[in-house]
């Protein structure tokens, strides 16, 4: 990349900065966002007209500020969920006998599920795969897995509900 390319993405990148700032984001965060904004660019500047290149950083810019504030969203969401005994380590023998029992509910109600279904629910929560990875396997996008996935999820959670209440669905 040649000195004024690189000196007019400068400038352009300091204006996006200053715009993060303006919209709420932390100083930290908007710094983050901009480097990484110049990394995806630099990547992306073949196929990035000059005409468009300021819109295309703010674009990516702003997008990857609301991802990482749904990020923080969602692990504060998850703070607040957090109760005081997942984090003791005290397995009572009814604590034990629970889970196991839980464990064999989830077993025969991923049964009854699609395959698809089930396998998406194993890689994800027993393999511990990510959504990228579950995507390349399945050949599907991330999004597409993260939304088969959440529905997936909710069929199971409604199994089991539909299973405890001996398949009486309670409201």
């Amino acid at each position: 990349m040649n000195e004024q390319i690189s000196k007019q993405l400068q400038v352009k990148l300091l204006a996006v900065y200053k715009t993060l700032l303006k919209m709420g984001a932390r100083k930290e965060d908007a710094e983050d966002i901009v480097q990484e904004t110049a990394i995806q660019f630099i990547q992306y500047i073949d196929g990035i007209t000059p005409n468009d290149a300021s819109a295309w950083l703010y674009k990516v810019a702003i997008h990857k500020y609301y991802d990482s504030l749904k990020k923080e969203k969602s692990q504060q969401a998850y703070l607040i969920t957090f109760r005081l005994d997942d984090l003791l380590d005290c397995d009572t023998p009814e604590k034990i006998m629970l889970q196991q029992e839980l464990q064999h509910d989830i077993v025969k109600q991923l049964r009854r599920m699609s395959e698809k279904e089930a396998r998406l629910l194993i890689l994800k929560y027993s393999a511990d795969l990510s959504l990228k990875d579950i995507a390349k396997l399945t050949g599907t996008t991330d999004k597409t897995v993260k939304t088969q996935l959440a529905r997936a999820k909710e069929k199971l959670k409604q199994l089991l509900k539909e299973a405890q209440n001996g398949g009486k669905i309670d409201f």
